[in-house]
């Protein structure tokens, strides 16, 4: 590095820049948070006072000058989707102004976005490199629970394993994450109780945070003692954060017309003023849509007519990419923004005029934050609005009395006692600025608590005989609405192919399973029934997927004639009119869906690889990958099991020796079968179906006496076989009907002698599967499961998913650069 800086105000100052601006000055609190011993667990702050900034620039800091005092991986954890690319960019400029100023090297701080999609050569790759994670709670809790949403099955346990070790968890807005805050609190608990590698320490951060709401039943006793970050009397007193405190919010209740979305439109356009920006904020995405197309009728006569967007939850990232320069524009604006929860929190935007729904304190604290932001404007005002209701409902709107049923409807998707206790605050506030909003919290009583034993369980990634897994989406968010994504493409009709490309994350609309399941129940535009399709991993096709079999998490792609979306309105049920499909970016056009039987590294087709590559060649290359990862993981403590995982990993692919697997690789006409490859250019399917050679190298080390850590990371190298063996449906039996198979290997299949380079040469070997059967072998030997579990106990499962991953990321490694080749032509 050839730059270095004398203070944390100076690398602030300049990490920061922005153009033809005064370098800024870190807060007090973003000082402290960057040079204290110890980092705070609780950091509350009002709205606008720089959470995002505090949190990069200290972690930046601390990786350059201290990078024991946290984790190579700085995990931000946000509840909307809104807020992702805005974090993104502000990470990415930050990287840039340090690679530009030569105190980092191009490439040493990776910037990497977690909103669906299922990349093979990003961040989880690379376990030793320091990186920036940034994903919505349902895609990060998902994938630290072991069970990640959009993605590949068997690449649960990378994930699992690296956002529990060596990292920094920093979750924004908490009070908006229902039940995903109480598992944040139950993993604080178990990382440490099971024991990780490096640090995994969390951040929580809200302008409302009460740290009574942490206290979970594993995690109550660590709370007292939290420390906690606010602004100093310094901080306040400095003009530019004195001004946003202080900036005038005429808070008043709207009168009741604006309970219906026709009310609320008649009541904005009354309101609104030339060359400002007013925003909505309703509850509901229905709400949402009646309100945008009632202000659009409203003006649509009007000479000076303001422009109207519609932002909720339920849009395409292809078109919420958009929403960047609605978020950024300032000055005079003629707009009005109908938005729901989506820019509660963090979005960097202002308006002179907001309508707000009713809803629970904390969440209005968040939106009066979006009005006059930044104390721009000498007078603004704030209405909120009592007993928000959708059309359907348009009868309550009027009656005198509710019961709580009534209050169930309107509070929808809230909790109806906490818009009771939020309406009798606000009705005695005059004023919205964030100096003069009384400090109040609502209890937190989450439906769902993680506990010990949901999260044990977890770890096994193999699903149950019907194909379906644990569900944890009441873990990840909680509420009655579950989420699954759609993606619309031109089917003609017909099923996809086997050969179409994954699901890319611009193509995918989240969508309530409720509301699409009333979908599927309706007709198409034509009058045919809809169909909607999921990718079979065990079976490598797409399976047309009815409304009962429906569950969070799953990617369905649906014909573009099927109807349900519109670039200006979002998803809607009840549009039948076709999709307009997202171009597909040119370099993801031809990457596969991942299966049980594939295995994507081992068939290099031409024109990519031209050669093939020797299973010599490739165990060693593999061996020196998992040497060099780990070397540059000399901060972790790993020395016990380093030989364990470098010997594992020459020896991950000895059951590619296995005449089934070789048969491929050569060519079913071959004669020959010498050498043993490990790499080929041909393609095409074993001649046993769902054969894993892994599970071959895996009973080759458990006979010739490994270690039980050694016999699983053999095994688990491409997360398909773990902590249970059993055979699959449609296997290939073996022709002698009591011999036990599982996963295309037979008993008694034998292994040819085999060099794995580096001067070790294995000796022929008869595979034995008896270690399937549960309980122990006539000679008292444990089984696998027995072994497995007991591995995964010593170890606990952070610490072993994280070896996992070492042998997963230098298999990789050296799949995708190999170096020591064997010439095609000489093997026909």
């Amino acid at each position: 590095m050839e730059k270095r800086y004398d203070s944390y105000d100076q690398f602030f100052g300049e990490v920061f820049a922005e153009p033809d601006k005064q370098a800024p000055v870190p807060f007090a609190y973003q000082r402290q948070l960057a040079e204290a011993t110890e980092l705070p667990a609780l950091v509350n702050v009002p709205t606008g006072a720089g959470k995002t900034k505090a949190i990069l620039g200290a972690w930046l800091w601390r990786r350059l000058t201290k990078p024991e005092s946290a984790g190579r991986r700085l995990v931000y954890c946000l509840p909307m989707r809104t807020l992702v690319e805005q974090t993104r960019d502000v990470a990415r400029a930050a990287i840039k102004q340090l690679v530009e100023q030569g105190l980092v090297e191009q490439g040493r701080f990776g910037v990497h976005v977690l909103m669906g999609g299922d990349v093979t050569d990003e961040w989880d790759g690379w376990p030793e490199r320091e990186c920036i994670l940034i994903g919505t709670q349902d895609m990060l809790l998902s994938r630290a629970l072991n069970r990640g949403y959009a993605m590949s099955r068997f690449r649960w346990p990378l994930h699992f394993g690296l956002l529990n070790n060596d990292c920094l968890w920093v979750m924004d807005e908490v009070q908006l994450m229902s039940d995903g805050l109480a598992t944040t609190a139950q993993l604080a608990a178990f990382r440490n109780h099971f024991q990780i590698f490096g640090q995994a320490h969390s951040i929580w951060m809200s302008a409302t945070l009460d740290r009574e709401w942490l206290k979970m039943v594993d995690f109550k006793t660590q709370v007292d003692n939290l420390r906690e970050l606010t602004l100093s009397e310094t901080d306040r007193a400095i003009p530019v954060l004195a001004q946003r405190l202080t900036a005038v919010k005429k808070l008043q209740a709207a009168p009741p017309e604006c309970r219906l979305p026709q009310g609320l439109a008649d009541f904005t356009k009354a309101n609104h003023q030339i060359g400002t920006q007013t925003l909505i904020v309703v509850n509901r995405v229905a709400r949402a849509r009646e309100t945008f197309m009632a202000l659009q009728k409203a003006f649509a006569s009007e000479t000076n007519a303001p422009e109207i967007k519609l932002i909720h939850s339920r849009f395409r990232p292809a078109e919420r990419k958009t929403w960047k320069q609605l978020f950024n524009q300032t000055g005079d604006l003629n707009r009005i923004i109908v938005a729901t929860q989506v820019v509660e929190a963090g979005v960097d935007m202002s308006s002179r005029l907001l309508l707000t729904d009713l809803a629970p304190y904390a969440s209005l604290v968040q939106r009066f934050g979006r009005c006059n932001r930044a104390g721009e404007f000498t007078v603004a005002d704030v209405f909120w609005i009592d007993r928000p209701l959708d059309t359907k409902d348009e009868k309550l709107s009027d009656k005198v009395e509710l019961d709580e049923a009534d209050w169930q409807k309107i509070a929808r998707p809230y909790d109806w006692e906490d818009l009771q206790r939020a309406q009798y605050r606000v009705a005695t506030l005059s004023s919205a600025a964030p100096a003069d909003l009384p400090i109040h919290s609502d209890p937190y009583r989450p439906a769902h608590v993680l506990r010990r034993r949901d999260l044990i369980d977890l770890f096994d990634t193999t699903p149950d005989l019907s194909g379906y897994d644990l569900d944890v989406s009441r873990f990840v968010r909680g509420g009655e609405e579950r989420d699954i994504t759609v993606a619309w493409r031109e089917l003609n009709g017909e099923a996809p192919s086997k050969k179409a490309s994954a699901l890319t994350r611009d193509e995918l609309c989240p969508v309530t399973i409720g509301e699409f399941r009333d979908f599927l129940k309706a007709k198409d535009k034509q009058g045919k029934p809809r169909k909607a399709w999921r990718w079979d991993a065990l079976e490598g096709d797409w399976e047309e997927i009815g409304e009962g079999n429906l569950r969070p998490g799953l990617s369905l792609l649906l014909d573009v004639t099927a109807g349900g979306y519109s670039t200006e309105l979002g998803w809607s049920k009840e549009s039948k009119d076709p999709v307009a499909p997202v171009p597909l970016d040119q370099n993801k056009l031809h990457e596969p869906n991942d299966s049980f039987d594939a295995d994507q590294l081992t068939f290099q087709p031409s024109p990519w690889k031209k050669y093939n590559q020797t299973l010599a060649a490739h165990s060693s290359e593999a061996k020196a990958a998992a040497e060099k990862i780990l070397a540059a993981l000399d901060g972790l403590p790993l020395s016990q099991w380093q030989a364990e995982v470098i010997d594992a990993t020459h020896h991950h692919d000895w059951g590619k020796a296995h005449p089934v697997f070789q048969r491929t690789l050569h060519g079913a006409e071959a004669q020959n079968l010498n050498p043993l490859l490990a790499k080929s250019t041909r393609g095409g399917k074993h001649a046993r179906k769902h054969f894993r050679h892994e599970l071959a190298s895996a009973l080759a080390l458990l006979q010739t006496g490994a270690s039980d850590l050694m016999i699983y990371l053999a095994a688990c190298h491409h997360g398909k076989v773990r902590l249970s063996i059993r055979a699959m449906p449609g296997e290939t039996k073996p022709e002698t009907e009591e011999a036990l198979f599982a996963r295309g290997i037979h008993q008694d299949d034998t292994l040819p002698p085999v060099d794995l380079g580096d001067s070790v040469v294995t000796a022929e070997l008869k595979l034995d599967l008896s270690p399937m059967l549960l309980g122990a072998n006539a000679d008292g030997a444990r089984s696998w499961l027995e072994r497995m579990i007991a591995l995964r106990d010593e170890l606990g499962v952070f610490r072993l998913a994280f070896l996992e991953c070492l042998i997963r990321a230098a298999d990789v490694r050296a799949s995708s650069d190999p170096q020591d080749y064997w010439p095609k032509e000489d093997s026909q």
